[in-house]
C-alpha cells in the first residue's frame, strides 16, 4: 500500500504504539488523524512533537466511548480531512489482573467499553469510508491475551472475525506475534 497522500485515522495515539505507529505513517506522507481523551500532558507532547516535526495532522480529542463524540470524530475527519484510507484501532483499557489484583465491576466496565464496543463503534462508522478509498486498511491491536489467554475478560475476541467480515483488508498483530514464547 502507498502511504502517502492517504488518510490514517489512529486511536490512542497520544503515547506508546498509537504515538509511534503514527510517527511512522507520517513519516511516510500520510495525513493522520490523532485521537485523545486523557493521558493529558502525553497528549500535549504529542501535539507538540507532531507540530515541530511539521508532519500533517488533526489531534482529535474523543471519548470513545460515547457514540455521540465518535459521530462528531468523522465529522471533522469529513470536513477537514480527504477520505480515509487506514484505521488504526488501537484502544484499550482495564488493565491485568495478575498487575493490579481482581477485576472490579468498574474495571470490567472500563474493559469492555473501550476494548471492545469502542473499537466496534468506530470500525462501523470508519467502513464506508475504508470501502470508498478502494484500498482502505484496518489493523486492530489487541492484548497478546488473544494467543495466550489471560486471567481475566478478553472481550476482543469476537471483533476480530466481525471486522474481517466487513474489510478485506483487516489485520489484527499481536505485540509478542513474531517472537512467541508459548509455541
Amino acid at each position: 500500500m502507498q502511504i502517502a497522500g492517504k488518510t490514517a485515522l489512529i486511536l490512542g495515539a497520544a503515547k506508546g504504539i498509537g504515538k509511534h505507529i503514527a510517527l511512522a505513517l507520517a513519516a511516510a506522507g500520510a495525513r493522520v488523524v490523532l485521537t485523545y481523551y486523557d493521558w493529558p500532558e502525553e497528549s500535549r507532547r504529542m501535539q507538540d512533537e507532531f507540530a515541530a516535526l511539521g508532519y500533517d495532522h488533526l489531534a482529535i480529542k474523543a471519548d470513545l466511548r460515547d457514540p455521540a463524540d465518535i459521530d462528531r470524530l468523522f465529522a471533522d475527519i469529513d470536513r477537514r480531512a480527504a477520505g480515509l484510507h487506514i484505521l488504526i484501532n488501537n484502544i484499550e483499557r482495564g488493565g491485568m489482573p495478575v498487575v493490579h489484583g481482581p477485576y472490579t465491576p468498574e474495571q470490567w466496565d472500563l474493559e469492555m467499553a473501550t476494548t471492545l464496543k469502542a473499537k466496534w463503534f468506530v470500525f462501523n462508522r470508519a467502513l464506508p469510508l475504508l470501502q470508498a478509498s478502494g484500498d482502505g486498511t484496518v489493523i486492530n491491536f489487541s492484548s497478546i491475551a488473544g494467543l495466550m489467554g489471560r486471567s481475566g475478560p478478553a472481550g476482543h475476541q469476537g471483533l476480530a472475525p466481525a471486522c474481517a467480515r466487513g474489510a478485506a483488508g483487516y489485520h489484527r498483530p499481536h505485540p509478542a506475534w513474531p517472537h512467541r514464547r508459548h509455541g
